[in-house]
């Protein structure tokens, strides 16, 4: 009888912490991102598009920087951020002003994981593609629970 108590003592425990176990996993982190994600309480300052895509040709936009800022406004090192877009991007690379960097054949990238530089930023560079009148293209910066958007105006 006494074994028969411990077992279905440890059967009950194993059962109440099951739950804990298994949600310990989830939350904390975004997606693609296993760690190191801004907290609450941070934000994402995105940059304004003021020239709108060509709907004939596409457009490059070089150098969207992004900054990842603590709850006081101070740039955060080291975060990690998922980069997402409807359109084509790649990171930016310093002294090229005309997206050479981006990949359009062979499959655009919409989606990059990486980290914030040591003054908490991000560039990017977004090229659309030729496209119909009126439509927009975004590049979305996301870190654990925070996210920003940076829009262009739409196409003409």
């Amino acid at each position: 009888m006494k074994l028969f108590a411990r077992i279905a003592a440890v059967l009950i425990l194993f059962i109440l912490a099951s739950p804990v176990i298994l949600f310990e996993g989830c939350g904390g982190s975004s997606g693609a991102c296993p760690d190191s994600v801004a907290p609450a309480g941070s934000t994402i300052v995105a940059p304004t598009i003021s020239t709108a895509p060509s709907a004939a040709t596409g457009t490059c936009y070089s150098g969207l920087g992004f900054t990842v800022e603590d709850s006081e406004s101070k740039p955060m090192n080291g975060i990690c951020i998922e980069i997402t877009t409807n359109a084509a991007i790649a990171l930016h690379t310093q002294g090229d002003f005309n997206c050479s960097n981006v990949t359009i054949s062979g499959g655009a990238k919409t989606a990059i994981v990486t980290r914030t530089d040591d003054y908490g930023n991000v560039s990017v560079d977004l090229l659309t593609s030729p496209t119909t009148s009126g439509t927009t293209f975004f590049v979305e910066v996301a870190s654990g629970a925070i996210s920003n958007i940076a829009t262009t105006p739409a196409a003409q």
